[in-house]
This record gives C-alpha cells, sequence and structure tokens, in this order.
C-alpha cells in the first residue's frame, strides 16, 4: 500500500509561490501528483504554480485519454492565458504500486529509490526553458518499473539545492515518511534563523 507525505513552506519571502496536488484517481491504489515551483522575480508566479498544478489534475481526473506531455501542454497554455498569471515549472506523475509515469519542465525533481539500487532522478533530461505560462512550454516524458520496496520524491528546487543531492540521497537511503522530510527541512534551514532560503515544498511516496 502506497503511503504519502507532503510538506510546503515559503522561504525568504510571505508567499509560498510552490504548489502542489496530490490525490488518489479512480484507479484503486494509484496516486496523481502535480508539483510547481512560481518563477520569482516577477509578478504571478504562485497564481501560474497553482493553476498549473490544478489544470493538471482536472485532466487526468476527468479521465480524458491524454499523455502526460499532452495533458502539461494544456496546463502550459492555460497559464499563458491567464492574464496574472506568471511563469512556473512543472512536474506531473502517475504512480502505481509497479510503475510511475509523467513528464516534467523546469528544474524541479522527481526522484526514485527502489530497495538498495542507486537513486534515478526521473527528470533528469528536462528543460528548463521556456519556461510553463509562455505557451511554448517543452515536456519531457519518463517512465519507470518500480519494484518493493520504492521511494519516490517530487520536490522544488529550495530543497535540492540547499540540502544537496548528496544529502537528499543519504536522507532517502536511511529514512522513511516523517522523519526523511524533517531531516531535508533541517539540511536546508539556515543556520542562525531556521528559516528557509527558498520555497520548500516535498511530496514523498513510499511503498514498503
Amino acid at each position: 500500500m502506497i503511503q504519502t507525505y507532503t510538506f510546503s513552506a515559503a522561504g525568504g519571502h510571505a508567499v509560498n509561490e510552490d504548489a502542489f496536488v496530490l490525490c488518489p484517481t479512480t484507479d484503486r491504489g494509484a496516486w496523481i501528483v502535480a508539483l510547481a515551483d512560481g518563477q520569482g522575480g516577477r509578478a504571478g508566479g504562485a497564481r501560474a504554480a497553482q493553476l498549473a498544478c490544478d489544470v493538471t489534475t482536472q485532466h487526468v481526473t476527468r479521465g480524458e485519454s491524454l499523455d502526460w506531455v499532452e495533458i502539461l501542454t494544456r496546463a502550459d497554455l492555460a497559464v499563458a492565458q491567464d492574464r496574472e498569471a506568471g511563469f512556473t515549472t512543472l512536474i506531473g506523475l502517475c504512480v502505481r504500486a509497479d510503475r510511475v509515469v509523467g513528464a516534467s519542465c523546469g528544474d524541479s525533481a522527481a526522484v526514485v529509490m527502489c530497495g538498495d539500487q542507486a537513486p534515478r532522478v526521473l527528470t533528469s533530461r528536462q528543460y528548463k526553458n521556456p519556461p510553463v505560462g509562455c505557451g511554448d512550454a517543452s515536456f519531457v516524458p519518463f517512465e519507470m518499473k518500480l519494484t518493493v520496496p520504492w521511494k519516490l520524491l517530487a520536490i522544488t528546487d529550495g530543497v535540492w539545492k540547499y540540502a544537496g543531492w548528496e544529502h537528499v540521497w543519504d536522507c532517502v537511503a536511511r529514512l522513511s515518511g516523517t522523519e526523511l522530510i524533517a531531516e531535508l527541512q533541517s539540511a536546508a534551514r539556515l543556520a542562525l534563523t531556521g528559516e528557509f532560503q527558498d520555497d520548500f515544498t516535498v511530496v514523498l511516496l513510499e511503498n514498503e
């Protein structure tokens, strides 16, 4: 049975420009994840991120026969058509007990570790630009067979940039659930203030 855990918080400013949606599908035991990191430095990043996640999950939950690139392309167009929305990254995926499939654009990341195997960054081939919201984003699909036990992390760059990839790998190998997320939080916080340096979002799914 797949267990799910999430955490999201603002870093360095009042408004959290990260967004995510985690929801079960009508296919018993499957979960949909959409995660986005609104682009800072211009208006509308938070709105773009939330809209991208909402449109992505709406298309999936309607049961439309679209692949993940088509689904995320529609999300990109919806964000581009919203005059108050800026730019964002976007990951969309569906995970079942034995497989994950999805697509992405930007520099947020989806990471899988199966048992003692080396971790795999599913989003390693993605393009950071053009960003979601320009109407011309390029989405790269991914797919992987999963073997139990496995852990899947969807994270924004506020996690991997400040916790560091080596620490992410170490945490995934040693820890589970809320302990894993708490350790990543601790690694990404500033030592003196305890604040995050950037918006920080983790969506964790485990099947052990």
